[in-house]
């Protein structure tokens, strides 16, 4: 289920020009074109499939909003079927738990070999804080919940050092301890102490986006300081007017305030019928005019696909989880 911030026509492009490339290397830190993929378990037998067209047409990424089946889960049942395009499911930072949702994500980054990314969600839903035996929040304590668990998740994700995994078969030793360090996250409603029982990840920290469906839920503070992008999102369930879309995605990168737009996202295609002419028909249109990144190669991460910098680990000497942790109050 996926609501939308614009609505668009229907019409035909012109092919991708000779000129697309040198326009692209023209203008760095494009976005991706993405296109969401609700998981309706009746559709589960043509996921493989699509992902494979949607790849070989050159798609950057797509995201999986929940339609039945957890968008997580079908993002890990698609990471070793391609090799190319960029995973990310849009799933719920409040009614979870923190840690354990850390620890998906991370292991999708392990299995999808640093395509994998975050499109962060806060669920307003009764029915959904009913299910975990919570009360509903309040839009201020939804938001703020969702920053305590991007952070938290942050943490976690960078508790393990890129070189913690020693396998000296000799002394028997796995892992070194000294190279892990706690969360040790505390917010008003949780907190997470880690580390992570999954080594660090291909990327380390993964891209966390939202989507303009999801900003108001979120809460400014995680739309526009804690995420890496924007994700704008362009309705074409009624169809899509190559022009109208050139002209949505230009206006969103013409603004010089707000978060960067890293993915456009197509919603609301007919995956029963076929999506792909429309999917070609506007990649075609906005690569000809320099609005998109070019097709991702196999095996680059997605940090490297959005520009994004490298995330080193920063590391904490006073979290190391060598050294002892409890004292006399943790042990009462």
């Amino acid at each position: 289920m996926t609501t939308t911030a614009s609505h668009l026509g229907a019409h035909s492009a012109d092919t991708q020009s000779a000129d697309t490339l040198s326009a692209q290397e023209q203008r760095p830190g494009l976005p991706l074109l993405a296109v969401d993929l609700v998981s309706d378990p009746a559709l589960l037998g043509s996921f493989a499939a699509l992902a494979h067209d949607l790849e070989r047409a050159g798609i950057g990424a797509l995201t999986i909003s929940d339609g039945g089946l957890h968008p997580i889960h079908v993002a890990s049942y698609l990471a070793p079927l391609t090799d190319a395009i960029a995973l990310l499911p849009r799933t719920d930072a409040v009614y979870v738990e923190p840690f354990h949702l850390a620890t998906q994500l991370m292991s999708l980054d392990h299995i999808s070999h640093g395509r994998a990314g975050w499109l962060l969600t806060a669920e307003t839903d009764p029915t959904v804080a009913a299910t975990v035996g919570r009360t509903t929040l309040g839009l201020e304590d939804t938001a703020r919940e969702a920053a305590d668990v991007l952070e938290a998740s942050r943490l976690v994700w960078d508790s393990w050092a890129e070189d913690a995994v020693v396998r000296d078969t000799a002394s028997g030793v796995y892992v070194d301890a000294a190279r892990l360090q706690y969360a040790d996250f505390e917010g008003e409603s949780f907190a997470v102490r880690g580390p992570a029982i999954t080594p660090r990840s291909p990327q380390g920290l993964l891209p966390v986006l939202i989507a303009d469906a999801d900003r108001a839920a979120v809460g400014e503070r995680v739309a526009t300081e804690l995420a890496d992008g924007r994700v704008l999102d362009l309705d074409v369930s009624t169809g899509a007017r190559p022009d109208a879309v050139v002209d949505a995605v230009e206006r969103a990168l013409a603004e010089n305030a707000g978060p960067a737009v890293r993915l456009v996202r197509l919603v609301g295609l007919d995956l029963e019928a076929d999506p792909l002419g429309t999917v070609v028909e506007l990649s075609a249109a906005l690569r000809e005019r320099g609005l998109l990144a070019a097709a991702p190669p196999a095996g680059q991460s997605l940090r490297d696909q959005l520009g994004l910098p490298v995330a080193a680990r920063a590391a904490d000497p006073a979290r190391r989880s060598d050294r002892a942790r409890l004292n006399s109050e943790d042990l009462a």
